[in-house]
Protein backbone atom coordinates (compact mmCIF):
# COMPACT_ATOMS: atom_id res chain seq x y z
CA UNK A 1 0.00 0.00 0.00
CA UNK A 2 1.51 3.02 -0.57
CA UNK A 3 1.23 6.27 1.20
CA UNK A 4 -0.08 9.20 -0.22
CA UNK A 5 2.33 12.07 0.81
CA UNK A 6 1.48 16.14 0.79
CA UNK A 7 4.01 16.53 -2.28
CA UNK A 8 1.23 14.47 -4.29
CA UNK A 9 -1.79 16.13 -2.81
CA UNK A 10 -0.11 19.49 -3.55
CA UNK A 11 0.33 18.03 -7.25
CA UNK A 12 -3.11 17.27 -7.22
CA UNK A 13 -4.82 20.24 -5.76
CA UNK A 14 -2.97 22.52 -8.26
CA UNK A 15 -4.52 20.86 -11.11
CA UNK A 16 -8.19 21.40 -9.61
CA UNK A 17 -9.87 24.91 -10.81
CA UNK A 18 -8.91 28.37 -8.99
CA UNK A 19 -12.64 28.13 -7.20
CA UNK A 20 -11.82 24.98 -5.76
CA UNK A 21 -8.76 25.71 -4.52
CA UNK A 22 -9.93 28.49 -2.90
CA UNK A 23 -12.42 26.10 -1.51
CA UNK A 24 -10.02 23.83 -0.60
CA UNK A 25 -7.76 26.22 1.52
CA UNK A 26 -11.11 27.77 3.28
CA UNK A 27 -11.51 24.21 4.38
CA UNK A 28 -8.05 23.66 5.25
CA UNK A 29 -8.12 26.90 7.33
CA UNK A 30 -11.47 25.85 8.93
CA UNK A 31 -9.75 22.44 10.40
CA UNK A 32 -6.89 23.95 11.57
CA UNK A 33 -9.07 26.64 13.54
CA UNK A 34 -10.87 24.06 14.69
CA UNK A 35 -7.91 21.89 15.76
CA UNK A 36 -5.49 23.92 16.63
CA UNK A 37 -3.52 26.05 19.17
CA UNK A 38 -5.94 29.50 18.72
CA UNK A 39 -2.97 32.42 19.05
CA UNK A 40 -1.06 30.61 16.35
CA UNK A 41 -4.32 29.87 14.15
CA UNK A 42 -5.71 33.20 14.28
CA UNK A 43 -2.17 34.56 13.28
CA UNK A 44 -2.16 32.15 10.35
CA UNK A 45 -5.57 32.89 9.28
CA UNK A 46 -5.31 36.76 8.95
CA UNK A 47 -2.25 36.26 7.24
CA UNK A 48 -3.89 33.99 4.39
CA UNK A 49 -6.67 36.33 3.97
CA UNK A 50 -4.44 39.72 4.03
CA UNK A 51 -2.86 37.66 1.26
CA UNK A 52 -5.75 36.61 -0.45
CA UNK A 53 -7.29 39.66 -0.62
CA UNK A 54 -4.20 41.32 -2.08
CA UNK A 55 -4.30 39.12 -4.91
CA UNK A 56 -7.55 39.63 -5.56
CA UNK A 57 -7.87 43.46 -5.55
CA UNK A 58 -4.64 42.98 -8.14
CA UNK A 59 -2.07 44.63 -5.50
CA UNK A 60 -0.07 41.70 -5.65
CA UNK A 61 0.38 38.67 -8.79
CA UNK A 62 0.66 35.37 -7.81
CA UNK A 63 3.47 33.69 -9.59
CA UNK A 64 3.79 30.01 -10.78
CA UNK A 65 5.70 28.07 -7.64
CA UNK A 66 6.99 25.74 -10.09
CA UNK A 67 8.05 28.37 -12.07
CA UNK A 68 9.80 30.43 -8.72
CA UNK A 69 11.37 26.64 -7.91
CA UNK A 70 12.54 26.19 -10.94
CA UNK A 71 14.45 29.78 -11.23
CA UNK A 72 15.93 29.93 -7.40
CA UNK A 73 17.54 25.65 -8.90
CA UNK A 74 18.82 27.95 -11.35
CA UNK A 75 20.52 31.33 -9.24
CA UNK A 76 22.12 28.59 -6.66
CA UNK A 77 23.32 26.20 -9.60
CA UNK A 78 21.03 23.26 -8.45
Amino acid sequence: MNAVTVDDVFSKALELSDDSKESLAERLVAYLEAHGEPGIVHAHLAEAKRRRDETRSGLVVPLDGKAVLAQARQLVGG
